[in-house]
């Protein structure tokens, strides 16, 4: 044994046991092909050869062997008289009984999520930008028209004929796409039930968050707060447009149904866990996907933490494993039916995609606390400063003494943030290599969503500290106040919103389900004719997605001279068997008169149906 006081020799012990762990790992990245160079600001690390760091892991292993005889793995963690992990395990256990106010804290929660989006939820129809959010509502519309009418070809799309499952093109959004058929069938406009969704998701994200801190804290004061700062995280103000990626209220949802499954091993718990994993996957393929990576470290960490009986364990997982593997494949099998179309995501794609670490230092433009730091040049998808109000009490809540929770979320959460680098970290090329769905995975750093889930539990735990500390004094509920409101106005969203067409052309009148569309201007405006589609349901040429068949690429090349001659006949031999003119959507307005003069005048060509629309000249033609 170390000659030291108790206290402090366990603080060494610790530190040794995370280097050793630590070294073993970079050096088992190094052996499956990691990155062996890695930038942290000025500073860059290389590893030429796992060599040194199986050496330093074994000189570690054998110090620690000798110094530490019989003391278990990060005696830090236990508390002097007690079981510190014990002690966690058993509040969290007793945190299953809601407490007398849970649904006023949860009500006001819910409310607290929403006030920032006053101006949309004025004026549900707009749009923050007249791209992905028109594209949701096509997607939903599509979904629910398929359901009803073929649910056998699912997945089947009206863009890009003659392109069959389109809509496996992008991510899936299947729990949104049944919320919003009995609406659909019923006439709604699906721009309107696209939004609501949206909008609904904030207040779920704030009660799945609040649920989360509740659980791990024991008290509706913190858990207020991390309700708060899952609804208002930055993550969901830069993905604003993306309908699937607001609805991330699943991912703390299965991280206490893994914990409960852990602590109190049931196949009924079990059973949680696989719905709520399952469930993000439905809604979201990326964060799906995501979350099961980011599950199973955490789940290892609680196992060796808490240390279940190894056959209820097993017993409780098996309804995990089968319901996961259920909606991965209901899904996953129509995907890879429609791999060869949409192909594969190179790993210079996911370069293009993945974050540097200076970039959580950049918030984005949305956060109007943070506007006059926030930079010029907007890096898509790539601006993630989680906000001072997150760091603030994860800061606290990550300081000694740690329990199995903070510890769980800190390693997650490290490993969450390298795999967020994408190819300018140390594992995503692991991921890649090794396990198939990532091939498909555009933008590595989403993984920023997973970061912060860990920040916010951290958070949650550092309000508490907080707040205990203040009770001492008699100060604890103006605290809580404080807290509450730094974390309110700190991650204060800015939600502009814009108006969308509200009728579409009258030529869709003329429109059938049999006829092929291809429709001008082209290639943009894409997101508006699949939109006006949702009306007549004929298929298009046209299409927007998250991937593009290699075919519909080379047509493009074809159709830019239109509309001469040459490129109405590549649209027709392409299989189109009626063409649109919108004046309005062309931004070059002194084309407008000449165009339709060369298509009247296009012997292959026949109007159809004609007139006005948004003050200028729409036609409709057939091909003779």
């Amino acid at each position: 044994m170390l000659p030291l006081r108790p206290g402090s020799r366990d603080a060494w012990i610790t530190t040794l046991d995370a280097a050793v762990i630590a070294c073993a790992g970079a050096a088992l990245v190094i052996i499956l092909g990691g990155r062996t160079r890695v930038s942290i600001g000025a500073v860059r690390l290389a590893f030429r050869t796992p060599v040194n760091l199986i050496i330093f892991a074994a000189v570690g292993a054998v110090l620690r062997a000798w110094a530490a005889r019989g003391v278990r793995l990060f005696p830090s963690l236990n508390a002097p008289g007690s079981d510190r992990l014990e002690a966690q395990r058993a509040r969290f256990v007793s945190t299953a009984v809601r407490p007398r106010h849970f649904t006023g804290y949860a009500a006001a929660v819910a409310l607290a999520s929403i006030v920032w989006l006053t101006p949309h939820l004025l004026h549900p129809r707009r749009v923050p930008d007249p791209g992905d959010p028109v594209f949701s509502a096509w997607r939903l519309a599509r979904f629910s028209h398929q359901l009803v009418t073929d649910p056998r070809h699912l997945f089947d799309g009206n863009i890009f004929y003659p392109a069959a499952a389109t809509l496996t093109f992008s991510d899936a959004t299947v729990p949104q796409g049944l919320a919003a058929t009995p609406f659909l069938l019923m006439g709604a406009d699906p721009l309107l039930v696209s939004n609501l969704l949206l909008l609904i998701a904030f207040p779920l994200n704030a009660l799945a968050f609040f649920y989360a801190g509740w659980r791990l804290t024991g008290d509706l004061r913190p858990a207020f707060i991390a309700g708060v700062l899952g609804a208002l995280y930055p993550f969901h103000g830069e993905h604003y447009s993306h309908l699937e990626l607001e609805y991330t209220f699943f991912i703390p949802l299965a991280v206490i149904a893994l914990l409960d499954a852990i602590a109190r091993p049931t196949p009924r718990r079990g059973a949680w866990l696989g719905t709520w994993l399952a469930a993000q996957w439905l809604a979201s393929m990326y964060l799906g996907l995501m979350l099961l990576t980011f599950a199973i470290p955490f789940g290892v960490v609680a196992t060796l933490g808490w240390r279940p009986a190894a056959r209820p364990l097993i017993k409780a997982l098996l309804p995990t494993v089968a319901i996961v593997a259920v909606a991965f494949a209901a899904l996953g099998i129509p995907y890879l039916g429609s791999d060869s179309a949409r192909g594969g995501r190179s790993l210079a794609l996911a370069g293009a995609f993945s974050a540097a670490p200076r970039e959580y230092g950049h918030p984005n433009g949305r956060l109007v606390s943070y506007h006059w730091i926030t930079r010029e040049d907007n890096r898509l998808e790539r601006e993630m400063f989680p906000g001072f109000a997150v760091l603030g009490t994860a800061a606290i809540g990550a300081a000694p003494p740690l329990g199995l929770v903070q510890l769980a979320s800190l390693t997650c959460g490290a490993l969450a943030f390298d795999w967020s680098l994408g190819t300018n970290g140390l594992t995503y090329d692991d991921l890649y290599h090794w396990l198939l769905p990532y091939r498909g995975l555009r933008v590595p750093a989403r993984f920023s969503m997973f970061v912060g889930t860990a920040l916010i539990l951290l958070g949650a735990i550092g309000s508490r500290r907080i707040i205990d500390a203040a009770a001492r004094r008699r100060l604890g509920t103006p605290v809580f106040v404080l807290l509450a409101a730094a974390a309110f106005f700190d991650l204060r969203p800015e939600m502009r919103v814009m108006d969308y067409w509200k009728d579409p052309p009258g030529i869709y009148a003329s429109v059938t389900p049999s006829m092929v569309l291809a429709e001008f201007p082209w290639p943009d405006n894409a997101q508006d004719y699949m939109y006006f589609s949702t009306r007549h349901w004929a298929r298009l040429l046209n299409g927007y997605s998250g991937s593009f068949p290699d075919a519909f690429i080379q047509m493009q090349a074809r159709l830019d001279t239109f509309p001469s001659e040459e490129a109405v006949a590549a649209a027709r031999a392409a299989g189109a068997t009626h063409l649109t003119f919108n004046c309005t959507l062309e931004p070059r307005k002194y084309r407008c008169l000449p165009t339709i003069a060369a298509l009247d005048e296009n012997p292959s060509l026949e109007r159809v149906a004609g007139g006005r629309w948004e003050g200028d000249e729409v036609r409709l033609y057939r091909f003779r």
